[in-house]
C-alpha cells in the first residue's frame, strides 16, 4: 500500500493521493493563448491571453487573468480564490452595479473553463469585456515557472 502522494508532471504538478486527483493541482499552471484580434477600423493584430493559477495551500490559489477583447478592450483580474468542490472560486462582494463578483474556474473535458454567471465581475473589464463562458485549451498549459512575473505598482 502506498502511503505517500505521487507527483505527476503535466505542464504543472498534479498530486494524486489514495487514487484521487487533487482538484487544485489539476487547475494549477500558466495558460497562455495567442490569437488574432482586431478593431472597428478593420485592423488585425495578435494578442495573448494569460491565465495563471498558483496554489497557495491545498484549498486556495492566487489567480490572474489578463484577457484581450475585440477593439483593444481587456479584462484584468488578480486575487485569491478558494476551492469549492472541484471549482476554484474568486469572490469580490463589491462587484459591479450592486452584484457581487463570483468567478468560478474549473476543468471540463479538454478545457480550463471560467464563468461569471451574473456579470458581477464586469468591473474588471473594459466595454466589451466579460468573464462569462470563457475557456482555454488544457493543451496550452505550461509550468508556473514559465509565467511572467507580475509587478505591483
Amino acid at each position: 500500500m502506498i502511503a505517500a502522494a505521487a507527483l505527476l508532471a503535466l505542464g504543472g504538478a498534479a498530486v494524486v493521493q489514495a487514487g484521487k486527483a487533487d482538484p487544485l493541482a489539476e487547475l494549477a499552471g500558466y495558460y497562455p493563448r495567442t490569437w488574432q484580434s482586431g478593431d472597428v477600423s478593420g485592423a488585425k493584430f495578435d494578442v495573448t491571453d494569460e491565465v495563471i493559477i498558483t496554489p497557495v495551500d491545498r484549498q486556495s490559489a492566487d489567480v490572474s487573468f489578463a484577457l484581450n477583447i475585440f477593439n483593444g478592450h481587456t479584462c484584468d483580474l488578480q486575487g485569491r480564490a478558494v476551492m469549492q468542490g472541484r471549482k476554484l472560486v474568486f469572490t469580490d462582494p463589491d462587484g459591479w452595479q450592486g452584484k457581487a463578483c463570483r468567478l468560478e474556474i474549473w476543468r471540463q473535458g479538454k478545457d480550463l473553463r471560467w464563468s461569471d454567471r451574473d456579470n458581477g465581475c464586469h468591473s474588471y473589464c473594459g466595454m466589451r469585456g466579460s468573464f462569462t463562458n470563457g475557456k482555454v485549451a488544457l493543451k496550452l498549459r505550461q509550468p508556473l515557472a514559465n509565467a511572467p512575473k507580475r509587478h505591483s505598482d
